[in-house]
């Protein structure tokens, strides 16, 4: 087992995925939402700058957890570009390509920690 070297970071990161995996367009959601999920899963990793397996250590446990969390920023960062910084929730909710992010880093929480992810709040 690989030890981790910033479990907050790693845990951070486990509830980007849950949250992202679990929203849903023209559902109103509380604090966490899509815009902390995505700070803590681009913003303070910088994943959109480089690869996910220099975390390996840091904030993750092998190269199938930075495999899966490079599966969900794929179609995360494709959808951000298309719409900008500025776009409403449901603007992203809504794109035809959300489906492969809620998929994905429902692969990824599952992966990282063993559970399937339940909606923020529950």
């Amino acid at each position: 087992m690989t030890t981790i070297a910033w479990p907050d970071r790693r845990a951070d990161i486990i509830n980007a995925l849950s949250i992202l995996a679990a929203l849903r367009p023209h559902e109103t959601t509380s604090w966490p939402g899509l815009t902390e999920a995505v700070h803590w899963l681009i913003d303070d990793t910088f994943w959109d700058q480089r690869h996910p397996r220099s975390d390996i250590g840091t904030i993750l446990a092998s190269t199938d957890e930075a495999d899966a969390i490079t599966a969900t920023l794929e179609p995360l960062s494709t959808i951000l570009d298309e719409l900008g910084p500025t776009a409403a929730d449901d603007d992203y909710l809504t794109h035809p390509r959300w489906h492969e992010v809620t998929h994905a880093a429902a692969d990824a929480h599952q992966l990282m920690t063993g559970q399937t992810p339940t909606p923020p709040g529950n």
